[in-house]
């Protein structure tokens, strides 16, 4: 052997031991795996909370005016339905009553296709008098179970 063979394979040696691995697993996938268990964890315990919180039970809707614009044609009374359950319903009818006194002057309704548990959606009423002049009570009087 030659005395550049040997070189040849001492270098060709010392570069294939820089690329072979140790055994074992590297701190980097030990803290992936950690990270994924933790995320696991905290998905099945949000979905076993989740199905076991009350899911029955009655609708708690409240309706509250938001604004009141005149137009030609009378006055839109705009609202927010909110339900507070943890109850979706359907088909929610709500109601406007403008009053005077223990006298109800004039009445409007609406329904709202969908309201989903814990939130929020908006609607308007028509009304022919103004209800800043009035009592304005609105308030859902149904729904069904979609």
């Amino acid at each position: 052997m030659t005395k550049n063979s040997t070189n040849k394979q001492q270098k060709q040696q010392s570069d294939n031991e820089g690329i072979t691995r140790k055994p074992g697993t590297s701190i980097i996938e030990w803290g992936v795996a950690g990270i994924s268990c933790l995320t696991l964890l905290a998905v099945l315990g949000y979905l076993i909370l989740d199905g076991l919180s009350g899911r029955n039970g009655t609708a708690q809707l409240i309706v509250l005016p938001v604004e009141v614009t005149a137009t030609k044609g009378g006055y839109v009374v705009e609202f927010a339905a909110e339900n507070h359950a943890g109850k979706s319903v359907a088909a929610v009818e709500i109601k406007g009553e403008l009053r005077s006194g223990n006298e109800v002057v004039e009445e409007s309704s609406a329904t709202l296709d969908y309201i989903p548990q814990q939130s929020e959606r908006k609607g308007a009423l028509i009304f022919r008098r103004d209800p800043k002049a009035y009592d304005l009570r609105l308030f859902a009087s149904g729904y069904t179970e979609p």
